[in-house]
């Protein structure tokens, strides 16, 4: 899990294991305080029943490493889910340019290079200044990347509202660490306070169906 205050302190971890069932049986008791923690009405916010946010940053080594054991889980179509996976946004610079790049692509319909920002950031570890850099870079991972898409829509004032969205939320949820999970707009989440990949998405399931 990492901290926002240390987002370029980083040891990168191993992927573990894929989860292997499901909350309709489930043999796990989750405790409120525990394995999930409920925000007070003040901080919820109204989405509807079974969304689940994901809270992620491009420079966080163990959001890398969640992608595979989450779209693996999304694969087996859990009933009732639907997933929203947002750029963390703190009080840095450096946060908000890499929501940039994730809104950027979404906009663009180029979220295949999702996976390949974190490469960028955390493999290559590449350190562009810009729009122009960012876009040279992905442009080398994918050769149908749409580069002037890309840029035109990186400051684009639907992309500025986006990333002024995500910061609201990560502050209201009284967010500090990536990856989190919100669901349900009032139940918190993660991979420490589940104990488990194998816990975490059974605990999702459950808490989004209420």
């Amino acid at each position: 899990m990492m901290r926002r205050r240390n987002f370029l302190s980083y040891i990168v971890a191993g992927c573990a294991g894929l989860f292997t069932v499901h909350a309709q049986a489930s043999p796990f008791a989750f405790e409120e305080g525990i394995h999930y923690k409920k925000l007070p009405d003040t901080a919820r916010a109204l989405v509807a029943k079974g969304t689940v946010q994901e809270f992620f940053f491009y420079g966080c080594p163990h959001c890398a490493d969640m992608e595979k054991p989450l779209h693996a889980w999304l694969a087996t179509n859990p009933d009732g889910i639907h997933i929203e996976q947002i750029p963390a946004v703190f009080q840095s610079p450096a946060w908000a340019m890499l929501a940039r790049i994730h809104y950027a692509l979404k906009s663009t319909n180029q979220l295949q290079l999702h996976s390949k920002v974190f490469d960028i950031f955390l493999v290559d570890k590449s350190r562009p200044k810009n729009e122009q850099e960012i876009a040279d870079l992905l442009a080398t991972k994918d050769s149908t990347f749409n580069k002037a898409a890309f840029i035109q829509a990186y400051d684009s004032e639907a992309n500025t509202a986006d990333i002024t969205r995500a910061a609201k939320l990560s502050g209201q949820y009284q967010l500090d660490a990536v990856p989190t999970f919100v669901i349900n707009g009032q139940y918190v989440t993660d991979l420490p306070m589940a104990g488990s990949l194998a816990k975490l998405f059974v605990l999702i399931e459950e808490l989004a169906s209420k």
